[in-house]
């Protein structure tokens, strides 16, 4: 049975009333629905930002690596990044939350993690939401010191 929260809380990361509250299940409190788009935005626009949150966000790739080509129907040629992102362009949120899945099935963590933002930026229904902070704040994924340091990055001083 999964944990219940009251529909009525106090976000752990603003201090705000949180209707309806989301449960962080890492740290045993909710958040607030505004908090939840702003930790979605983080892991989009800057998820270099949250490596001590999320450790597998780390990326040692070389950037500067060339990224595969691959063929469209048409003939042209382009980077198989710049395919995929066109690719998801269409996706629904719920579609989104089940990609997050599947790449969590096969240990594309980082990607996961990424979706998972995307699909709080969407400001989705409660329970779409949760089931992706079930993946963000999972005892697997998510530091536990993440809270104070999340709450610095959410609201700089």
């Amino acid at each position: 049975m999964e944990p219940t929260t009251p529909s009525v809380a106090t976000c752990l990361l603003c201090g705000a009333s949180a209707s309806p509250a989301l449960d962080l299940p890492r740290f045993g409190g909710s958040s607030c629905q505004e908090c939840v788009r702003r930790v979605g935005h983080l892991l989009v626009e800057a998820p270099t930002t949250l490596t001590d949150i999320w450790p597998l966000l780390y990326d040692d790739e070389d950037v500067l690596e060339a990224e595969p080509k691959v063929q469209r129907a048409d003939g042209s040629s382009v980077e198989l990044r710049q395919l995929t992102a066109e690719l998801k362009r269409d996706l629904s949120v719920e579609d989104r939350m089940k990609l997050a899945e599947l790449y969590g099935d096969i240990g594309l963590t980082k990607e996961q993690l990424e979706e998972c933002g995307r699909v709080l930026m969407a400001a989705p229904p409660a329970a779409l939401a949760q089931r992706a902070l079930n993946v963000l704040f999972s005892a697997e994924l998510c530091s536990p010191l993440g809270l104070d340091v999340l709450r610095g990055r959410l609201f700089p001083a």
